[in-house]
């Protein structure tokens, strides 16, 4: 009898041994996939946590993190919401980051399946998770409260926007510039006669720039050496007929910006512009009017409306940049305000925003300037320009008549997202 008890108690043991390492393994794997989630590099995260959910199939916070990564990658978000529903239903408020043994999901779980059926046009369903974020939110969590209250009314906004559509002709711009990539920020300088845009290559986002020769655009070039980035920087704005480009250095924790010129050789390095646009907050997407005279960026600096504002400065005689003035209480919100682009001599302001008369995320607006720094109520560009999900970028031309986005729709293009003309019927 008691060799018997001695042989259990070792196979016990033994076992319990066993599951320890495998447990251990499985949790290297789950930081694994916590290290790409905090790097937004949804792609690289997902087969961690997919690998891990055959394993711990009640596991409801591998769940949720599924949930996230889907509603990152392009093309995929819709089957964020199978993962983000199981996860909202078994979440909780007493929750612990980084742990493969936390097994119920944040209450967040239920404002991320929001936005997974708002992007899916569910927005019934939408108004319905958001409500149920609302209630797990503390009364002294104004922003959040205030934030979560205005998701519910954009989806409202989304059914009446999509009942009056906007008429425009859509064109792709060609395998010259598309390619099995996402493809994005496309800017073309004053002149039209150069062409910059980003390409997310498999190890950084890049900068190409192409030029127009007889009529025809050269083969895009890779810059992004010359620029000396590490694939943090991104363009907003190429200026001065082609030779000068501006950028946004991004290092997850601030962000300034930056400028380079061509010399008819190289372009330089990038060089941070002066601490009059620069502070230690958040600075970014800045672009210069075809005079020079007047640039508009984004910034989170002290003293604006919430979140990121639009910004002006002027250049002065010496041409240096003077200080920035808020673009008020008309065009920035309580949310944030980002990527402006001025045409028609600085007196059209497109730029997107969470906020305003909004159908979900980011939408493109467009306003005029009325006199001095007033502006007109902002005009949202409408659907299916704007869609429920992020639309962020639009660099008008021929005075805001047509311009360029970049665009992911099922079934067609050449990649994850391309480059399109766009021009207004």
């Amino acid at each position: 009898m008691n060799r018997i008890l001695i042989s259990l108690l070792v196979f016990s043991l033994i076992n319990a041994n066993l599951l320890s390492q495998n447990f251990n393994k499985d949790q290297e794997i789950f930081l694994e996939g916590e290290y790409f989630l905090m790097l937004e590099d949804y792609l690289d995260a997902l087969p961690y946590y997919l690998s891990l959910y055959k394993i711990y199939p009640e596991n409801y916070n591998i769940a949720y993190r599924i949930g996230l990564c889907y509603l990152g990658i392009t093309g995929q978000k819709h089957l964020s919401i199978d993962y983000l529903e199981e996860a909202a239903k078994n979440s909780q408020a007493s929750y612990r980051e980084g742990s493969l043994r936390q097994e119920t999901a944040p209450c967040a779980a239920w404002y991320y399946l929001g936005n997974a059926y708002r992007i899916n046009y569910q927005f019934l369903k939408a108004k319905e998770a958001y409500m149920k974020y609302l209630e797990t939110l503390m009364d002294d969590d104004t922003d959040n409260i205030r934030f979560i209250e205005h998701q519910i009314n954009v989806c409202d906004n989304a059914r009446k926007i999509m009942e009056d559509p906007v008429s425009f002709e859509k064109e792709n711009i060609g395998e010259n510039f598309n390619d099995g990539n996402k493809n994005f920020n496309p800017l073309i300088s004053p002149d039209g006669n150069h062409f910059a845009y980003m390409s997310s290559l498999k190890f950084y986002d890049a900068v190409f720039l192409a030029s127009r020769e007889k009529n025809r655009w050269t083969t895009p070039v890779n810059i992004t050496p010359e620029l000396r980035s590490d694939g943090d920087q991104y363009i907003s704005c190429l200026a001065d007929n082609g030779n000068t480009l501006y950028l946004s250095k991004d290092n997850n924790e601030e962000s300034n910006i930056y400028i380079s010129r061509y010399d008819g050789i190289r372009w330089s390095p990038a060089e941070a512009l002066t601490d009059i646009i620069n502070t230690a907050y958040w600075e970014s997407h800045a672009f210069v009017t075809e005079d020079g005279s007047m640039m508009v960026f984004s910034s989170d600096r002290p003293g604006g409306m919430g979140g990121l504002d639009l910004y002006i400065s002027y250049k002065n005689d010496k041409g240096e940049w003077g200080h920035p003035v808020n673009l008020g209480p008309e065009i920035n919100t309580p949310f944030n305000e980002d990527r402006a682009f001025l045409t028609d001599r600085g007196t059209k302001l497109f730029f997107c925003s969470q906020g305003h008369y909004n159908m979900g995320g980011f939408d493109l607006f467009k306003s005029e300037r009325l006199q001095g720094n007033n502006w007109s109520k902002p005009e949202n560009l409408g659907y299916p320009l704007n869609t429920p999900d992020d639309d962020v970028f639009f660099m008008p031309v021929d005075n805001g008549n047509s311009g360029y986005t970049s665009l992911h729709r099922e079934g067609e293009g050449f990649g994850k997202e391309d480059i399109y003309h766009i021009k207004f019927k």
